[in-house]
């Protein structure tokens, strides 16, 4: 993925980090463990090697949902911000990636029940800039769009010192997320605090915390 972002930079593509766009070679190790894990999951499952229809969850113009449109995935992605979105439909268009993007602010509105189900739902420090009593609204109808066998991958900063007044503080807030979900934990098994923290944001260098990543399958 680092070498993904240095080509992005040579063809003149900005994305963005944190909601700022720019055209960047270089991208801090802690976004890409965070945007890694996905990776991981995504292309070891669950269908090894096959295009997958993946849907992003307020990531527009961000580096996951261009590594996996240019690896021929079908990644439809989801995010109210209309800088970030035009910018991914330029970057669609002058790669002729199979990427999509749309304004639907699923935290107030459900999605189409037309809709395909997904083989993967993912999303990276989104859901700490959503109000509490929302999050798990929102996760619970992300995780009803994946079909069964469909895996979602959910990152977020967490910490009771993470600086975002609306992270996650603590496992049980996460594990609350999980049964909203009603999905089951893949074979990483339930979410564990490992007790490291780190100071990840530069606005906030006294403040440490790091990002918790929930691992879920649809089973049926």
């Amino acid at each position: 993925m680092r070498r993904f972002a240095a080509g992005l930079a040579v063809r003149g593509t900005p994305f963005a980090v944190n909601g700022i766009l720019h055209r960047r070679v270089l991208v801090s190790a802690h976004k890409l463990w965070e945007y890694a894990a996905s990776a991981a999951c995504l292309l070891n499952g669950p269908a090894p090697g096959k295009p997958l229809r993946i849907l992003d969850f307020g990531g527009a113009a961000t580096l996951p949902i261009y590594f996996f449109a240019a690896r021929g995935h079908q990644v439809e992605c989801l995010d109210i911000d209309p800088r970030l979105c035009e910018a991914t439909r330029r970057a669609a268009a002058r790669h002729r990636w199979p990427l999509r993007i749309s304004s639907l602010n699923l935290v107030e509105t459900p999605p189409p029940a037309d809709w395909a189900p997904f083989d993967a739902v993912i999303s990276a420090s989104v859901l700490e800039h959503i109000p509490k009593a929302q999050q798990e609204v929102a996760v619970a109808r992300l995780a009803g769009l994946l079909r069964p066998g469909g895996v979602f991958v959910l990152s977020f900063d967490f910490g009771k010192d993470a600086p975002q007044p609306l992270a996650v503080r603590s496992v049980e807030e996460a594990t609350r997320l999980v049964e909203a979900s009603g999905l089951a934990y893949l074979d990483r098994g339930p979410f564990q605090d490992t007790g490291r923290r780190f100071a990840l944001d530069r606005r906030h260098p006294q403040s440490r915390f790091t990002f918790g990543v929930l691992f879920l399958e649809r089973k049926s």
